[in-house]
């Protein structure tokens, strides 16, 4: 399994669009893995994790062919997470595809009302109201939602994504997992866990999370057997107001065996047969 970072910020980007604070100014004078766009994964060219507003950007800098994703899963209807007008840009006259295979989307009740689906009549797409419990073969891989601690008014979700033998937890937007959930991710033995670290340093543990809560998460993993040491477990989805830059999110994260997540990061996870 191949896991591609196309972005790993929160959602003013990093530098935000506008900010001058400290973090940001330092980020432009730095660059590389300090420039964070609006978050979302990669899996095996033809799975992806979100739609941000970076998406057009994304396709530029990694040289892809949004053409080739068969299943698109949608944890949110905020937009940095789910931008549905790109979809727009699937049907015709603005995309000639060479296959009329369909692009399956996947997302709560909230994400089929945000987009007008009517203004993507002739993109190709199926869409698929997944709900938190449930269990939903896409293509090669089985997805598996549970309800994420993040939007009081509205849903949100987190997956388990298992393809090849492999599991991989897709954990934001959300705070510290909610305790149904823990009950629930009981039944799965996790490869690679992708957790958020919006707030840097800060001690968050709702809506999203802040390093204390990432750490917290992988010790209690380990201790009920959802993860092993031999599990990989990313952090991303990074806001400037956390404080703190890639190699001082390094520090902290690192020797607690948690990797920190850049815009271009490939993850190689040998299959399980």
């Amino acid at each position: 399994m191949e896991i591609l970072f196309l972005g790993t910020g929160a959602a003013e980007g990093w530098p935000g669009v506008f900010c001058q604070c400290r973090c940001c100014e330092k980020a432009r004078a730095l660059g590389g893995k300090n420039l964070r766009t609006r978050s979302s994964v990669q899996i095996d060219g033809e799975y992806k994790f979100d739609l941000p507003p970076d998406t057009y950007h994304h396709v530029l800098t990694h040289n892809l062919n949004l053409a080739d994703i068969r299943h698109l899963f949608i944890t949110h209807c905020h937009e940095d997470h789910f931008y549905w007008k790109e979809l727009a840009m699937r049907g015709r006259p603005f995309a000639h595809r060479r296959s009329e295979a369909a692009l399956h989307v996947y997302g709560d009740r909230w994400v089929k009302e945000t987009a007008a689906w009517q203004e993507l009549s002739n993109a190709g797409l199926s869409f698929h109201e997944v709900e938190p419990g449930g269990s939903y073969q896409a293509g090669e891989a089985w997805l598996y939602p549970f309800q994420a601690n993040h939007l009081e008014d509205k849903g949100a979700l987190i997956y388990v994504f298992q393809k090849d033998g492999i599991s991989l937890l897709y954990g934001h937007d959300s705070g510290f997992f909610y305790e149904e959930v823990w009950a629930e991710l009981s039944r799965f033995h996790l490869d690679v866990v992708v957790l958020e670290g919006t707030h840097g340093e800060e001690d968050v543990w709702d809506n999203h999370m802040g390093i204390p809560a990432v750490i917290r998460t992988r010790e209690r993993m380990l201790e009920t057997g959802i993860a092993s040491e031999q599990t990989v477990f990313v952090a991303t989805h990074f806001s400037h107001n956390g404080g703190l830059l890639h190699h001082e999110l390094e520090e902290r994260l690192n020797p607690h065996s948690i990797l920190v997540a850049y815009d271009g990061m490939r993850l190689e996870v040998p299959r399980r047969d």
